[in-house]
């Protein structure tokens, strides 16, 4: 047992890092530190749970390697940590020891961290990417890595997202499932190994 609390919920886990939310709406962390994945202002690893600012207000987190997402009740979008490829989305490659809000919408509703790269849904129906996108893994068609959130197609519909290394999978309101990205081991499922670039 890591302490003595009892009110964790949700917990987001990715290499040497680790993010926890507790039911007051805190987030904390603990682990390795180096580009200041831990949200506490600093770069220094942790062996405790660290508290990260004085938010109380977070609703999901979620852990990518050496970097953090987050959104909050209110919706907005926020991400701090390793940023060699935009996968904070802020418009750089400059890592953020801080939470940074990224953009102004107000309507994220699910986010999920790949390696480099994140997945996230709006709140109506539509979905995005941004970062890495060596493998297309950003399901927009290229291989460019991107700096914001862009839009990926026109669907209105996505329901369910999941990407924890170099590829993604996405449910729609129709129950259809649809992937792309790194597909070298058939983990795409579409019974070949050519990556996809775009939502099959």
């Amino acid at each position: 047992q890591i302490g003595t609390a009892t009110d964790w919920q949700n917990i987001s886990v990715n290499g040497h890092l680790t993010i926890a939310q507790k039911t007051n709406g805190t987030i904390w962390g603990w682990g390795q530190n180096q580009y200041g994945e831990l949200g506490d202002g600093t770069t220094v690893d942790k062996n405790v749970p660290t508290q990260i600012g004085t938010a109380t207000d977070w609703q999901k987190v979620s852990t990518g390697v050496y970097y953090t997402l987050a959104i909050k009740t209110n919706g907005t979008l926020w991400a701090w940590g390793f940023n060699m490829f935009g996968q904070l989305g802020d418009g750089t490659t400059v890592d953020k020891i801080v939470p940074t809000q990224i953009g102004t919408a107000t309507n994220w509703q699910d986010i999920s961290a790949g390696a480099w790269h994140a997945l996230a849904r709006q709140s109506n129906g539509t979905l995005w990417s941004w970062g890495r996108n060596n493998t297309g893994q950003l399901g927009d068609g290229t291989t460019i890595d991107r700096t914001t959130p862009a839009q990926i197609g026109i669907a209105t519909n996505w329901q369910n997202i999941s990407t924890k290394f170099i590829h993604c999978l996405a449910q729609k309101t129709d129950g259809t499932i649809w992937v792309w990205g790194d597909n070298q081991w058939g983990q795409l499922g579409d019974g070949t190994n050519v990556d996809k670039f775009s939502p099959t």
